[in-house]
């Protein structure tokens, strides 16, 4: 919107130069009149100045507004578009487009078509808030996303402060489980109290009894780092180190050392884009891909080549959970139809899912004031009748039945009610998937619960 500003600005000057040099004509033909032209001259370009620049300037938030007015429901996302996640932004925000498309197609919710504004969390918390402060002053009644743990922290407080709904589909973090949020927090992805016993498991499965685990300092590798000890330990097997890392530090040397004189059988890493150096390092070291794991923020296409970006059988044998992307009714099929550019499909159906299931709310609270929206969260996927789109879930609310809305991701989403207000699912779906020939492959999906 200031392009065009600017644009109307500089318009405005040449159309001054304009009347300033017609006004030159005129006192040629006589001296006398010389003066009076002059002064019509510095009134006439004053009044197209001022007039035009108020409304050029009033353009950029008439237009915010407009895309979350009305009665109809108004969604944000803030979700990697750049930064170390990155990698997931496509899918997951393809994933949100592909139900709003499918909600509008659908006649969208309370009468209306379903609004949209894009965030970008930039892997910059600093970012992410500025980001949130932009969306919620556009006054959405309810925001998807942040990806990342860390980066939902950053901004949790001013999303559910404001008492909008939050919902993330790939926050894994355990802590938040029980953060004070009003109720207006949820999670379609599963929490790393799941992913932690699935990811040791799989090390225990391969025939590993020790292990030496290492993650990234903040709040999603120390969590996942706890939950994946205490189960490999539960398991039977031991631990031979299990420390976190600066994600920042410009070398990853100390912690390739330890985890090499660890003298365990199997190596875990818990890590984003930087694991890619400490892999690097590992290989370096003769480790054997083989003995070597991943979490879900390593896991996906593009991870080997970032580690060597000439070969890519650079990380065959190597092997990494993450919740599912596989899909039911059909999902892959559409997405695939929709975005039919993405390589990776990580956390689309959880991205899928938080939007349905917000426009389920509003549609089953006949409202689209977000703590109405809160206040439906769990009921529409726990209720009598199974559902696994918008059209057929809404239809089954129009008649006045119950939902359980389904899970894209291929297992029953089931909101386990841990504080008042509030949900995310109690079980999950996880993908075991491993590199083979220069493909990364899925192997196993494997079902994880809570109790």
């Amino acid at each position: 919107m200031r392009v065009r500003a600017s644009k109307a600005v500089a318009a405005l000057a040449a159309m001054a130069l304009v009347l300033a040099a017609c006004g030159d004509d005129e006192p040629e033909e006589t001296e006398e009149v010389t003066e009076e032209p002059a002064e019509e001259e510095e009134a006439e370009p004053e009044e197209p100045e001022e007039e035009p620049e108020e409304p050029a300037e009033e353009e950029e938030p008439e237009e915010e507004v407009e895309e979350a007015t009305g009665d109809g429901l108004s969604l944000a996302y803030i979700l990697p578009e750049t930064g170390q996640l990155a990698f997931l932004g496509p899918p997951m925000i393809s994933g949100v487009q592909l139900a709003v498309s499918e909600i509008n197609e659908a006649g969208g919710v309370l009468g209306e078509e379903v609004s949209l504004i894009s965030g970008d969390e930039a892997g910059d918390t600093g970012i992410a808030a500025e980001e949130a402060s932009r969306i919620l002053a556009a006054g959405v009644d309810a925001i998807i996303g942040a990806a990342a743990t860390g980066m939902t922290l950053a901004i949790i407080d001013q999303i559910t402060g404001a008492g909008v709904v939050q919902c993330s589909p790939s926050n894994t973090g355990p802590g938040l489980t029980t953060y004070p949020d009003g109720g207006y927090y949820f999670r379609t992805a599963p929490s790393d109290a799941l992913q932690g016993p699935v990811l040791a498991e799989q090390i225990i499965a391969d025939g590993y009894e020790t292990v030496a685990v290492a993650a990234r300092a903040d709040d999603y590798g120390q969590g996942l780092l706890d939950e994946t000890v205490a189960a490999f330990e539960g398991f039977g097997g031991t631990v031979a180190y299990a420390e976190t890392y600066d994600p920042e530090a410009g070398t990853f040397d100390s912690v390739v050392e330890d985890l090499t004189n660890a003298g365990a059988d199997a190596i875990a890493l818990i890590a984003f884009a930087e694991g890619a150096a400490i892999v690097q390092g590992l290989l370096a070291a003769g480790t054997p891909t083989e003995t070597m794991y991943g979490a879900d923020g390593i896991a996906g296409a593009a991870f080997a080549e970032e580690v060597d970006p000439g070969d890519p059988n650079v990380l065959d044998g190597m092997t990494f959970t993450a919740p599912s992307s596989q899909s039911t009714a059909d999902f892959d099929t559409k997405l695939a139809e929709f975005a039919p550019e993405l390589v990776d499909t990580l956390f689309s159906p959880q991205s899928y899912d938080c939007t349905n299931i917000i426009a389920l709310a509003a549609a089953a609270a006949g409202s689209s004031d977000s703590a109405d929206i809160r206040d439906n969260m769990i009921a529409v996927t726990v209720g009598d009748n199974a559902c696994g789109t918008f059209e057929e879930c809404a239809s089954l609310l129009e008649a006045g039945e119950s939902i359980a809305y389904q899970s894209a991701a291929g297992d029953e989403l089931a909101f386990m009610e841990v504080r008042e207000g509030s949900g995310e699912p109690s079980r999950g779906a996880y993908d075991v998937s491993q590199w083979i020939d220069g493909e990364f492959t899925l192997v196993e999906v494997k079902i994880g619960s809570v109790g």
